[in-house]
């Protein structure tokens, strides 16, 4: 099966939603709209288009970077597979269909062509749990080495 990947570049319409499943698996969600935009050389003016506006998920690590990072009103360039669903609705003369473009994200960022950002690089927990590992360690062997009375200064001068 060929998915449709799409990059939308587009403003956040809402905060960032993030809640969790039933096994622990974070998911992040928000909205984006996004308008065509031309230059119109007759008129000499800005011509808005049609504006779009798109769900967009996101899953595990992503999730939660998102919901720290992204807020209502910030330019951002989504990236991920486009999703196409359909939900009837009923309406005072009967129901009728809603077809709805979600985004699966794949990647989240910010606009640079319209600001600047800091990234910061978020470690895997597996690492930052063999940073702690080793910290633990080296802790414990200087409080039994000064139990012992051992000199683990690494200074060998005689006092």
């Amino acid at each position: 099966m060929n998915d449709l990947m799409m990059t939308v570049v587009g403003n956040v319409i809402r905060d960032v939603d993030l809640r969790f499943t039933g096994n622990g698996d974070p998911v992040a969600s928000f909205r984006v709209a996004s308008n065509t935009r031309r230059f119109d050389r007759d008129s000499e003016r800005w011509i808005e288009g049609d504006t779009h506006f798109l769900s967009v998920t996101c899953w595990r690590t992503l999730a939660t970077n998102v919901a720290n990072s992204v807020k209502k009103g910030m330019p951002v360039v989504v990236y991920g597979r486009m999703r196409s669903r359909e939900v009837e609705r009923p309406c005072g003369d009967g129901s009728h269909t809603v077809r709805y473009q979600d985004i699966e994200a794949y990647a989240v960022g910010p606009d640079l062509s319209r600001g600047t950002a800091d990234f910061t690089r978020v470690k895997s927990a597996s690492i930052a749990e063999n940073e702690t590992r080793v910290i633990a360690d080296v802790m414990a062997a200087a409080a039994i080495a000064e139990e012992d009375g051992d000199d683990i200064s690494g200074d060998t001068r005689d006092g």
